[in-house]
């Protein structure tokens, strides 16, 4: 699955999610671009008790992604995982990244 960056039309930095202003020359016109949704595990942390809205997920991991492409996004897995386990991005629910192991 593709994921959608913001790039600065500017100095070419991109962002993940969308920002008003380049964090980088302060630039404030952007384009968006697809990119794959895969990548690896750079950190994570196990969810066993969650707030209302979320008992139902758990238990899952809140993951940090380095993608192909160089970006790190935050997203949300259901599998046991480890650091630099190799995953993919699924599908995005209520502006979440849901990834699941590849292979």
């Amino acid at each position: 699955m593709k994921l959608s960056v913001h790039v600065c039309e500017e100095c070419g930095n991109t962002s993940v999610p969308a920002r008003l202003i380049c964090p980088s020359c302060r630039a404030v016109g952007f384009r968006k671009e697809e990119i794959e949704g895969t990548g690896s595990v750079y950190t994570f942390t196990k969810i066993n008790i969650s707030s209302v809205e979320f008992k139902h997920l758990t238990p899952y991991y809140v993951v940090l992604v380095d993608l192909i492409s160089g970006e790190r996004v935050t997203g949300r897995i259901k599998e046991e995982i480890q650091i630099n386990d190799k995953v993919e991005l699924v599908d995005i629910e209520e502006g979440a990244y849901i990834f699941k192991k590849c292979g």
